[in-house]
């Protein structure tokens, strides 16, 4: 960590000299953490969250003819418990883009992951795009978890034609061997944006993900609109595991923006992943933000799970999580902060 630590000042001592002649070079990140109350029907605990704080380093370099080199760094930092990561945690790549659009290589997201245009309007513990149209809540023992960041992949991201975009990817299986399984996994989505509405599909598939021979697979549809200071987004996911085991997923988010004041809310359910299994798990969640700044946003949020008998859903985002317990419901309160820089 130390090491990391070092060569991250050095860099940004140098960096400013190195690169002035064309600027190439942006520093960037976002401190998020609030003070939350967590109860898992068993405990209640007042708890320091950080929720997925992170600086990064991203840049360009015009290579002529309308080509250019582009490149990213970006880090999961823990600023309330300095716990040390590994570095290039989150999106990191180095690609080319042109008129034809932008190939990378590298760590990101998936296709299927990132079309969340004006469906993800509430934050972290109530943001329920993955807990479950991503399928968190379905995921555990099951192979059912679509919140994917492919590492070793080559994605292509279509250049904006007239409010069309596409994306694909694909992410070998470096650990393949003769006679085994193949996790290699693909992902596409396609997106129509308006202006005032847009409308997305993807889907998701990963060879062998839990059984050699059964492929866990997702498709996802979103629908959003931004009309004045009334934003509404909603999605739908199907997520099978191609062992006996799937779900279907709905969500509803909505955003009414008042000055300085945007009142949120959303929910969500997962059906039961077989028949009789009893695992499925409702959700309702209330945000207020308050902006202080152009970088700084002060919010509040609220949020509770009903899990059916057998259910597991758990609160994921927070660096502070607690174990699911079958059955229960947990909920959760806080006040947070999101400084973008």
């Amino acid at each position: 960590m130390k090491k990391q630590l070092l060569a991250l000042a050095v860099f940004g001592a140098l960096s400013a000299p190195v690169f002035a002649d064309d600027s190439s070079v942006n520093l960037y990140g976002r401190l998020e953490m609030g003070i939350e109350s967590n109860d898992d029907a068993t405990t209640n605990r007042l708890v320091v969250q950080n929720f997925m704080s992170r600086i990064g380093f991203k840049g360009e370099e015009d290579l002529n003819n309308g080509l250019k080199a582009v490149w990213q760094i970006e880090t999961l930092i823990s600023p309330d418990e300095a716990t040390a990561t590994a570095f290039a945690t989150r999106n990191s790549y180095v690609g080319l883009k042109g008129s034809f659009g932008t190939i990378l290589k590298g760590n990101y997201d998936s296709p299927f992951k990132s079309l969340v245009r004006n469906v993800i309007l509430l934050w972290n513990q109530v943001d329920a795009t993955e807990l479950f149209i991503l399928g968190k809540v379905s995921a555990a023992g099951l192979g059912m978890n679509a919140n994917v960041r492919q590492k070793n992949v080559i994605q292509y991201h279509s250049p904006n034609m007239s409010g069309f975009l596409v994306r694909a990817s694909y992410a070998p299986d470096e650990a393949k061997v003769k006679g085994g399984t193949n996790k290699q996994s693909y992902a596409f989505s396609g997106e129509y944006d308006a202006g005032m509405w847009n409308v997305g599909a993807a889907y998701y598939v990963k060879e062998d993900a839990a059984i050699p021979g059964k492929d866990f697979s997702a498709i996802k549809l979103i629908a959003g609109m931004k009309m004045g200071n009334v934003s509404l987004g909603g999605a739908y996911s199907k997520l099978d595991n191609d062992a006996g085991k799937k779900t279907d997923v709905f969500m509803l988010a909505g955003a009414y923006k008042m000055g300085t004041t945007t009142l949120k809310a959303s929910v969500a359910t997962a059906q039961e992943t077989a028949s009789n299994a009893k695992d499925g798990a409702d959700f309702l969640a209330l945000q207020v933000d308050y902006t202080m700044s152009k970088h700084s946003t002060l919010y509040g949020y609220l949020a509770q799970l009903k899990n059916e008998d057998l259910g597991v859903a758990k609160f994921e985002s927070g660096d502070n999580k607690f174990a699911p317990v079958a059955g229960k419901d947990p909920r959760v309160f806080g006040v947070a902060i999101r400084h973008i820089f």
